[in-house]
């Protein structure tokens, strides 16, 4: 298919409406030292949470395998380890890290375009990172957690088939502003799921996953900092991870967080045992975000509207958009 025939639609009919919307980039990016890992000033510990699939969820293992299902003889395969069907842990820490950096006042870590502001890109000297680079890491910087696998509970995978998909044009008028600048960080919506002829092997609507995060040395706001990421925050969203986001899948709800955490200098150095763990009250440490101004409240809200579920007012588009 060529440029022109991709942009008119399918047999000249008109483009759909983009599946995605922008949450404006930071005002200003707040930079500074981290605190390293060669001592304990701030907290550390262990969340766990439980995630369920409100659309399907596909993360691709770059393999093809066969299928019984004879409509489809073979199917792109869905990430697995140990042969059991996971979501990696690379691919929450990216879900993540996105919203991390769309709503706090962090730089813009991936890109490859040319139009991002220099004041928004990465910081490669580790004395001067973002709360996002201190978090998840940076060029120099190991960061300060550590995410699991999410493994599938039970259940068996099923077989989607949906739209085929062509990889975004940085280029695109539709991505920039009139003043010829980027618009910000492209999220893409739920809605009601399309349907295609590209096969893919799925997590299919209510299955459930578990997964860990372990933590050290982040201050109260910086941990509050991640659960708002994860949707656990007001205004609330539903996250979006793996492949087929256009199409409506890989929406994700958190539930049941349980945050255990060990308080700094008193207990890790005063003791000659390891501290005991502390159970952490989520709310408390979303507000400590909030209070440390680690929170851009305009992009709080906009990504909330981009990211809010049910979508049943809007169909995801099934050709090209």
């Amino acid at each position: 298919m060529s440029q022109g025939q991709r942009n008119r639609g399918s047999g000249g009919a008109q483009p759909l409406p983009k599946p995605y919307d922008f949450v404006p980039f930071a005002p200003q990016v707040e930079r500074k030292a981290p605190v390293g890992h060669h001592r304990y000033l701030h907290l550390s510990g262990t969340l766990r949470a439980r995630l369920i699939a409100r659309s399907p969820v596909h993360v691709a293992s770059g393999l093809l395998t066969q299928s019984r299902d004879p409509r489809y003889p073979l199917i792109k395969a869905h990430f697995r380890a140990n042969g059991t069907p996971v979501i990696p842990g690379t691919s929450l820490k990216g879900c993540m890290r996105s919203i991390v950096e769309a709503i706090s006042p962090s730089s813009v870590s991936i890109t490859r375009t040319p139009q991002l502001p220099r004041d928004l890109k990465a910081s490669d000297k580790p004395e001067r990172l973002d709360v996002a680079q201190r978090i998840f890491g940076a060029l120099g910087y190991q960061g300060q957690i550590r995410i699991s696998d999410a493994a599938l509970d039970g259940g068996q995978t099923t077989i989607q088939g949906t739209p085929q998909l062509f990889a975004p044009r940085r280029e695109a008028p539709v991505y920039l502003d009139a003043r010829g600048q980027l618009k910000g960080r492209k999220f893409y919506m739920h809605g009601r799921l399309a349907s295609g002829d590209l096969p893919l092997e799925v997590c299919p609507v209510r299955s459930t996953f578990t997964f860990r995060l372990d933590f050290e040395n982040l201050t109260p706001g910086e941990l509050g900092l991640i659960l708002i990421a994860l949707g656990l925050g007001e205004p609330r969203w539903y996250p979006k991870l793996g492949g087929g986001k256009p199409a409506c899948l890989g929406t994700i709800e958190v539930i049941e967080p349980q945050v255990e955490m060990t308080d700094p200098v008193t207990q890790w150095y005063a003791d000659v045992d390891p501290p005991a763990a502390q159970a952490g009250d989520i709310q408390t440490l979303i507000q400590a975000a909030r209070n440390e101004g680690l929170v851009l409240e305009d992009q709080v809200h906009r990504l909330a509207d981009i990211l809010r579920w049910p979508r049943d007012d809007r169909r995801c588009p099934d050709r090209s958009y």
